[in-house]
């Protein structure tokens, strides 16, 4: 079986959390050290203001005013020096600016009050699809779907040796959904195609788009004349291809990839070129529809060519067998238009 290249979604998902700093900033004459943890998503842990008792403290208080006027009152405890205290930042998911003071009073009865401003990124993470209906390779451009507002996504492209021929950045400016990826094309092989999208809180998640189709090896069977029907003695053709498209399955179903078939129909140059389209396209279908009726369990596409793209050069007006064809090809997507499928007009049976 001859493997051809196409795009696999094979990795997703790779999230870095961002924090608003790491080390304890120093709080001058304060009672506390201070970390704010103001970038958090919902799946991980809530955002925080961690504090680090620079002596011992025997009681205070910290007051979060929020932005939509809510305001967030957590009592302290004793701590001695060193000790920290946390306390969360109970929001919803959004971004939100707080004013925050926190009060001190150590065992001298000694009070002293810090104050100081943040603001606090509370969101989803980041989840990315690609429309395997809408890759257009050849074209340079897909679309992705994205959950949340992007801000920018870095895209590379690499050709079938892995060598890296594309590399650029695409401001997105805050959008979410459906949005369309362009990068320039390129004739060399599409090989990997690598996503990285980054959200307006600083967070990013990353997919890679491998390579996935193959041709579907088969013995064409010989239609009635001008019609989109064959004769019983054909049907073993079909059985046999239809034992080879599910062994291919069978074969990449470890790959987690969400398969379908793609028929394609050509014709020799008898009759006129729009009827010989109406043929192909007629006999493409009807090969789709046999594998359906026969427990075919993925999606099925089909497209005609007509006289088209010939195998074999020949005049008008010319019987050819080899003309008189199909492709069958197995993938996640639908091929890129090369010289054998110059369109991609598919249709779902």
């Amino acid at each position: 079986m001859k493997r051809r290249y196409f795009l696999g979604f094979l990795a997703a998902g790779l999230v870095s959390l961002s924090t608003g700093g790491v080390a304890f900033a120093q709080a001058g004459q304060a009672l506390f050290d201070y970390q704010i943890r103001n970038l958090a998503q919902t799946d991980s842990e809530s955002p925080m203001l961690i504090m680090r008792a620079k002596e011992y403290i025997k009681s205070g208080e910290v007051v979060m005013k929020r932005s939509d006027g809510q305001t967030q009152r957590t009592k302290l405890g004793s701590l001695k020096p060193g000790q920290e205290k946390r306390v969360p930042f109970k929001q919803k998911k959004g971004s939100f600016d707080y004013e925050i003071s926190v009060t001190g009073t150590t065992n001298f009865d000694q009070t002293l009050e810090t104050s100081f401003t943040t603001t606090v990124h509370y969101v989803d993470p980041i989840q990315m699809t690609v429309d395997r209906e809408q890759v257009r390779v050849a074209e340079g451009e897909l679309i992705l779907g994205v959950n949340v507002p992007l801000d920018k996504v870095e895209i590379e492209i690499y050709d079938e040796n892995g060598t890296k021929v594309v590399e650029r950045t695409q401001a997105i400016g805050g959008k979410a959904g459906d949005i369309k990826i362009t990068w320039p094309a390129t004739k060399a092989g599409v090989g990997g195609i690598k996503l990285v999208a980054h959200d307006v809180a600083g967070f990013w998640a990353g997919v890679i788009l491998e390579p996935f189709w193959v041709d579907i090896p088969h013995e064409d069977i010989v239609f009635d004349f001008g019609k989109d029907t064959w004769q019983p003695s054909e049907e073993p053709k079909l059985e046999a291809t239809l034992k080879r498209v599910q062994e291919a399955m069978s074969k990449h179903r470890s790959k987690g990839l969400d398969m379908s078939l793609y028929v394609a129909g050509y014709t020799d140059t008898v009759g006129g070129a729009a009827d010989n389209i109406k043929l192909s396209q007629a006999r493409a279908r009807a090969i789709g529809a046999w594998f359906k009726k026969k427990g075919l369990k993925i999606n099925v596409f089909s497209q005609g060519f007509g006289e088209s793209v010939l195998a074999v050069q020949t005049a008008d007006n010319v019987s050819e067998e080899k003309n008189r064809r199909a492709l069958l090809i197995l993938g996640n997507a639908p091929p890129p238009t090369s010289s054998q499928i110059p369109k991609a007009n598919w249709k779902k049976l």
